[in-house]
Order: C-alpha cells, then structure tokens, then sequence
C-alpha cells in the first residue's frame, strides 16, 4: 500500500472580508459559487483517476476557505460525496470543515455531522465584542457561543475554536478572559494564533499609514507565555507554534503538512506537495472556473522539490512541532544535508535561549517558538 494522503478543499466565499484576512476569499456571490462547486467537483473526479492517486488512501480532509459553512449541508455533502466516489477514505479518516459562527444553525451542523464530517474548526477569534468589530468580524460573542453549543448538540465531539491575540491596545486580563471561557467551554482543540500584519488587507494599509501598531516584541511574548500557562494548566497540550489539543486530539491533517506528508489542494489558490513537486491553483476564481471546465488543470505555478530544499523544509517546518526534529533523522533522510553546519547554528540560537538541544533531538524553547518566523528566515538565508 503506498503512502496516505491528505485532501485540501478551498472555499473561497466569506459574507465579508474581515481586516486581518490574506486569504484568498470573496464576497458570497451565488451564480458564480455553483459554478465553482461544479469545476471543484471535476476537479475531484480527475484526480482521484490519476495514477500517482490510485491506490493510496486519504487520511484527513479539510474543507478551508474562505467559509465553507457559507454553503448548506447539502452543497457541502455532495462534495464529500464525489470524494468518496474517487478517492479511498481510510478506516479513521479525519474530515474537518472550517465554519464561521453566524453561518450555522442545528440543522445544518446536524446534517454535516451525519454526513460525515467529524472534526469542526470554527473562527471565533475572541469573547469581547469590542475586539470582534476591531478585527472585522461579522459575528458577536453570543452569536459564538450559541454556535458552539448547537455543534454540541448536533453530534460533534472533536471541535477547535481560532483565536488570534496580540491585538492593537489588546490588554492582558482582556486576553486571559477569552481564554478562560474558551476553557470553560471545553473544546478539543484551540488555536491561538497573534495578530500578524498581511500586505493586501485592511489591517496591512492601516499600518503602513501609521493608524495601526502591534504591541512590541517583548509584550506579545507576555500574550503568548500567559497563553501557554493557562492552557497547559489546562490540560492543553502545546504541540505546534500555535496549536494546543488535549490528548489525542492534535490536527492530524495540519501535522501532514508540517512532517512533509504528500497533500493535494483543490480549488482556487489552494496549493499541493505531491511526491517530488509543489504546486498551486489559479486564484482568480473566474479563471479557475473556466480553465477546468475546458478541461485544464488551472496550475498557476508548480515547482520541482529537489534533496536541498526537501532538506531545509523538513528542518524550518520540523521545528514549528514542540517536538522538534532529530539531526541523525535529517542525515539519513537527506544524505547531501550538513547536520554539523545545522548543529553549529543551533548552538547560537541555545546560548540566546531559543532552542533547547538533546543531540541529537533539537526543539524551539517557548521563546523560540514565538520567534519561529524569525528563525525560519535565517533558515532560508543558509546557504
């Protein structure tokens, strides 16, 4: 049986952008959504015929956007649906749908968790509702908690909540009380991500005119050391830069792509690593639209993954894992590699107190981990 697979599907349709959001989404436009779902539903089908398919089977699915809970139950399960026809679904395949809170109700979730979908990830952000209108989003913190528990009671029992902290004038005790009640609600999984600032978005010209500034390093270190104190006391596990599960409950899917695992993605912008070459969708949706239905592949840009940058990739995204990675692993799995040249280097980063080394098993301190987009930068710059 060959490697697993995972299966990325991109919904690229919000009611609105929000003023953080890079991602490739667009206002809800119906006409032009079903013609989207048709071209997603070919794209299923071609690929699951393809040779370098045949034969593995799909560990996890993820339905992202975007807001793919836009959609009804039914748009949404026919889907799933033309994935079971051409792909092989493992025993415990892991299927999670991205929902935004004011855009589900218990029929709905009811529905999608018959249907299949077994893992809900839903974007609440924060409990305030001043800081919800700050960050653009079209939901109010009752309206979150009221969608948490209809997900309880239609059935779901692997749920993770998105959070982002650091905000603009964001204080601590603010923070530490969404995180509380995100506690108290009891979910399987959170994801505490800090504010970051995307060229293209509101937030990003609001910054590059002065009218939005982040708190400086060593204070969005304190959001994150309170966050990592409150949820470990809490029986979160911290097993990536951003995300915390309890026992059993870590993203396999989101694991895939930082351990290197083959993935496709399908849908406009939605990018694969499939065996030896990376690739991506055109984002236009039109333009994605219309190239699958003329029967085109709608690549937009695709590039070969030789030893050296397979190498530097296992190590950058090994290291966003709280577990780290193994020198003697990257040796054997990349002969060509340098692991004294990488040993040396980290070293540095131990003195400065941002990696801690048990050669030959190396990982990011908690302070390393909040800096790990630093450290992947230095990382690309080696030679």
């Amino acid at each position: 049986m060959n490697s697993p697979l995972s299966l990325y599907l991109h919904f690229p349709y919000c009611w609105s952008k929000c003023h953080y959001c890079a991602f490739n989404s667009i206002r809800y436009d119906k006409p032009q959504s079903l013609r989207f779902l048709s071209a997603l539903k070919t794209e299923i089908a071609r690929y699951g015929r393809l040779p370098a398919i045949q034969g593995r089977r799909l560990s996890t699915i993820f339905m992202g956007g975007g807001t793919p809970s836009i959609f009804s139950a039914g748009r949404v399960l026919e889907v799933l649906d033309r994935c079971r026809e051409h792909f092989d679904f493992s025993d415990d395949i892991e299927i999670t749908m991205e929902a935004n809170p004011g855009t589900v109700d218990l029929k709905k979730l009811t529905a999608l968790r018959r249907g299949g979908i077994n893992r809900l990830s839903m974007g609440v952000q924060s409990f305030r509702d001043d800081e919800l209108a700050a960050l653009g989003r079209a939901h109010g913190s009752r309206v979150a908690r009221e969608a948490y528990r209809t997900a309880r009671e239609a059935g779901f029992q692997n749920i993770n909540l998105d959070f982002i902290y650091a905000l603009p004038d964001q204080r601590l005790e603010d923070w530490a009380g969404t995180l509380d009640e995100a506690i108290g609600l009891g979910p399987e999984h959170l994801s505490a991500y800090a504010l970051t600032i995307e060229e293209g978005t509101r937030f990003g010209s609001d910054h590059e005119n002065g009218l939005l500034v982040l708190p400086d390093e060593e204070r969005q270190l304190r959001f994150d050391e309170l966050t990592q104190a409150k949820l470990s006391n809490s029986g979160y596990m911290r097993y990536e830069v951003s995300n915390y599960a309890r026992p059993g409950y870590a993203c396999r899917h989101n694991l895939g792509y930082w351990s290197q695992h083959d993935y496709l993605g399908l849908g406009p912008g939605a990018h694969s690593y499939l065996g030896d070459r990376r690739f991506s969708k055109l984002e236009d949706i039109d333009a994605y639209i219309e190239n699958v239905a003329s029967g085109g592949e709608a690549i937009d840009g695709s590039e070969p993954i030789g030893p050296t940058l397979a190498c530097r990739e296992a190590v950058i995204f090994g290291l966003r894992k709280t577990e780290g990675i193994r020198l003697d692993e990257i040796r054997r799995r990349y002969p060509p590699a340098d692991p004294d040249r990488l040993r040396r280097k980290f070293e540095q980063w131990s003195r400065d107190a941002l990696m801690i080394l048990d050669l030959p098993h190396v990982r990011l301190s908690p302070k390393g981990l909040r800096l790990w987009d630093r450290i992947a930068e230095e990382l690309i710059a080696e030679p």
